[in-house]
């Protein structure tokens, strides 16, 4: 009984009720890899999206670039909607966790629950996963916001993922996780135009 009490509570804590215990990482969405990478254009759409609902609900979010010399920029389309809340961060590592300076903003910020999602999935954001999944935090996988070139590469990280105890999720399931508050309208209307958008870009 003990045992099932501490799996529910274990369970309780992967919920991402509350924005003060949520952390976004977004890993590598480099221009670069823009011609390259297996349905790009959902990576774009959750990078947006996902800067948009930090900043209306107030999560902290960390930026992450890899060589930026080698390449290039964070997405443009991303980078048009940042806001000043975000903390950038450049490395030359595959796992972010293992860059002290990230390391440390992460744990300075204490986040109860990691939203990761980038690139690629087999590689940084792979790593970058087990490496908090070590550190105790609980990581949530936007898996329509991570990918790699190699189509295969992709399903197998995201296994290799899940296997290891992250939390398979998507980008619709993020921003309507506060619906059922009903005391913050604000959730509620910004969960209705998320899933407005999505439509729209869809249908395009």
């Amino acid at each position: 009984v003990h045992g099932d009490y501490q799996m529910l509570k274990g369970i309780a804590r992967t919920r991402l009720r509350s924005p003060k215990h949520t952390l976004f990482l977004q890993i590598d969405i480099m221009e670069k890899f823009r011609k390259l990478t297996y349905k790009y254009p959902s990576l774009v759409m959750t990078g947006r999206l996902l800067m948009q609902t930090s900043q209306k609900f107030n999560v902290p979010i960390l930026m992450i670039e890899q060589n930026k010399k080698a390449f290039g920029e964070t997405a443009h389309e991303i980078r048009e909607v940042m806001h000043p809340g975000v903390k950038t961060f450049e490395k030359f590592i595959m796992s972010a966790y293992e860059n002290p300076p990230i390391r440390e903003a992460i744990d300075k910020i204490k986040p109860q629950n990691i939203v990761v999602y980038g690139l690629e999935a087999h590689a940084c954001v792979l790593q970058t996963t087990l490496d908090l999944l070590d550190a105790g935090y609980n990581v949530h996988a936007a898996v329509d916001g991570i990918s790699s070139i190699n189509k295969l590469d992709r399903a197998a990280a995201l296994h290799h993922m899940s296997q290891a105890g992250a939390i398979l999720t998507t980008t619709e399931t993020l921003s309507l996780i506060h619906i059922s508050e009903p005391t913050r309208p604000l959730y509620i209307s910004y969960a209705v135009f998320c899933l407005k958008k999505k439509k729209k870009q869809h249908t395009n």
